[in-house]
């Protein structure tokens, strides 16, 4: 009887909770947590915390921006140094055209065999990887011939052996304006792409190249390694055929069919 009694008075007093919640409801929808002392102070610090990780970034971001500025102005100069020095080696001696002036064929000759004999030290030079003295013969023919072909292909030879691509590419991109049918120096730009994995470009040159000359097998065998990077195996297959047709006799020709059969 007295555990009925309990048990109306528990519910009664849960009902009248119920009640007094419901009607609260409004109010507690409105309560601002954030008015709570101790939340106020969460969020504080929450704000500090943030607006020090801003002022960080931006210190970092201060600190950082020169030393970007710095690599990205060098990388730019020194590529316009290169476009800028074979310029003025044009301007500077365009004016100066020895074969033009030559009376004799005797002053002629002497003059084509220092031509001869200063190509001879650069590339002797380029053997023993003094380059930067090689480099000196070649700036020196092109004072005397400017448009010496030969000076500027070794130019671009030292800059490629030193990974130098960017000024290689630039020396050799000169010769094709001395000479738009230079199908070395389109061949040259291709292994150039190919260094700086710029595969796309470096097929674009080959074509150049081997529409100039078609059944050269160096030209065949750069593009067939080219097309087995990049996983082409139609233009493998098909430029293989080119290079059995052009050099049957070509050792790396059995070499090139199992690599295009593992395609």
């Amino acid at each position: 009887m007295y555990n009925i009694i309990a048990l109306i008075v528990i519910l009664v007093c849960l009902a009248l909770i119920v009640v007094i919640v419901y009607k609260k409801l409004p109010l507690l929808a409105n309560f601002d947590v954030g008015s709570i002392p101790e939340e106020k102070a969460a969020q504080t610090k929450t704000k500090i915390m943030e607006e020090r990780m801003t002022r960080k970034a931006k210190v970092i971001y201060a600190k950082i921006t020169p030393f970007f500025k710095i690599i990205f102005n060098f990388s730019q100069r020194k590529f316009k140094v290169l476009a800028e020095k074979i310029k003025a080696w044009e301007e500077k001696y365009k004016t100066k055209t020895p074969k033009e002036v030559l009376v004799t064929k005797e002053e002629f000759v002497t003059f084509e065999k220092k031509i001869d004999n200063l190509l001879k030290e650069a590339q002797d030079l380029i053997n023993r990887e003094s380059y930067e003295e090689a480099e000196k013969k070649y700036i020196e023919i092109i004072s005397l011939e400017p448009k010496n072909v030969e000076a500027y292909r070794g130019l671009g030879n030292i800059y490629f052996l030193q990974k130098q691509y960017e000024e290689a590419k630039q020396t050799f991109s000169h010769i094709l304006k001395l000479n738009k049918t230079d199908s070395f120096a389109i061949f040259e730009l291709a292994e150039i792409f190919v260094k700086m994995e710029n595969y796309e470009q470096a097929i674009v040159n080959l074509e150049k190249a081997l529409e100039l000359e078609p059944n050269n097998p160096k030209y065949l065998d750069l593009l067939i390694t080219i097309s087995l990077i990049i996983k082409d195996k139609n233009l493998a297959k098909q430029t293989l055929q080119r290079l059995k047709e052009a050099n049957p006799d070509n050792a790396k020709i059995e070499e090139f069919q199992a690599q295009i059969k593992e395609l």
